[in-house]
């Protein structure tokens, strides 16, 4: 008998235990690692730590993060392993090297987080990064937050979005033309910013660029989202090395991957356009962007330095993007693209190259 009514007891006790208990466990999500944190490491034995001790004192726990060794000849991969050994969030892969891209896209693959975060091995989170981007955030399908530019460990500058803001469907216009004022930096890098992973779906980085394949990737992603928060706060410390300040820009990899960028880029911004023809600053990115960065960045490099790629096919080629732009006008750009310009309005590329050429060789 005593035994009987100790059973009930016993079980009463934990009957009302699990009907508090329950709801409790049904206001925190399931999954234990929210964000996915994807660093793809190459031979960053200088500033590693760094970077993963900034994702270690974070005050928002909830992360894993993916240590992608991309072929790394130097003591990264025995970091990488060292910091996944003590912690269970931490994951290595290692792999043979194939470039940042290939890198990213395996991450991707084994990301389990509701969002997807992506970190240089050579930068680093700021602190309460993670968790002053969470804390606005309402299941948009991109977080973006600002960033701080470092030189030499010195803050340069900053670089951050409009407001504190969440964007939904019609005021996705709003969101552009809030956020490109002079130009698109808030939008030209990964990093910075929480991609939600259902977002991503099979959205990956194009493997074959070597230059501005984050951009396309950004501005790919945008053009499928419906929904966008922004923090305006910097949560990301990018370090610019001074090794690193475009040494390969006028090279003729640098034309080469040019030529493989701007098509792609065109077409991404074609069908921004088309989704938000109402942003006026978003219309202007062929004629600010396409034509005034990257098309006179090649007439630059043909009029500084001798190159083989000199040539009618890929001069048209470059003509026929500023025929696209609407806006094109002989002082458009400033007295400083004036001889392009001529030599455009001339439009005889066997002149124009023979011109290029007397230039390359003076300069």
């Amino acid at each position: 008998m005593i035994a009987m009514i100790v059973f009930w007891f016993h079980n009463a006790n934990l009957i009302k235990m699990t009907i508090f208990v329950k709801p409790l466990f049904n206001s925190f999500p399931m999954d234990k690692n929210r964000i996915s944190i994807i660093i793809p490491v190459y031979n960053a034995e200088d500033y590693l730590s760094r970077c993963l001790d900034s994702i270690l004192d974070q005050s928002f726990t909830s992360y894993e993060v993916i240590l992608v060794d991309d072929g790394s000849t130097d003591s990264s991969p025995l970091l990488c392993d060292r910091y996944s050994s003590a912690d269970a969030r931490f994951r290595t892969i290692h792999k043979e090297n194939a470039g940042v891209s290939a890198a990213r896209n395996a991450g991707i693959n084994l990301a389990k987080g509701e969002y997807v975060m992506f970190v240089d091995a050579d930068d680093a989170l700021l602190p309460e990064a993670l968790e002053r981007m969470m804390e606005g955030a309402g299941g948009e399908d991109i977080l973006i937050g600002g960033y701080a530019v470092f030189v030499c460990g010195v803050t340069d500058r900053e670089i951050m979005p409009l407001k504190n803001y969440s964007y939904k469907g019609t005021e996705m216009s709003v969101f552009f033309e809030d956020n490109m004022r002079h130009s698109a930096c808030v939008m030209d890098s990964p990093w910075s910013k929480m991609f939600r992973r259902k977002a991503i779906g099979n959205l990956r980085f194009k493997e074959d660029l070597s230059y501005a394949e984050d951009k396309l990737f950004m501005f790919d992603f945008l053009s499928g989202c419906s929904s966008v928060y922004t923090c305006k706060m910097p949560v990301y410390a990018f370090h610019l090395r001074p090794d690193a300040l475009g040494s390969d820009i006028a090279s003729d990899r640098h034309l080469i991957q040019l030529r493989r960028f701007i098509p792609a880029y065109v077409h991404s911004l074609n069908v921004l356009t088309e989704h938000y023809p109402a942003s006026s600053r978003l219309n202007a990115m062929y004629h600010k962007d396409v034509v005034g960065c990257y098309a006179f960045r090649i007439l630059d490099i043909f009029r500084k330095r001798k190159t083989d790629l000199l040539d009618k096919d890929y001069l048209e080629w470059v003509y026929a993007l500023m025929d696209a732009d609407d806006d094109l006008g002989l002082f458009s750009f400033g007295f400083r693209n004036l001889y392009h310009m001529l030599l455009y309005r001339i439009r005889k590329p066997s002149w124009s190259i023979k011109a290029y050429r007397m230039s390359s060789f003076l300069h």
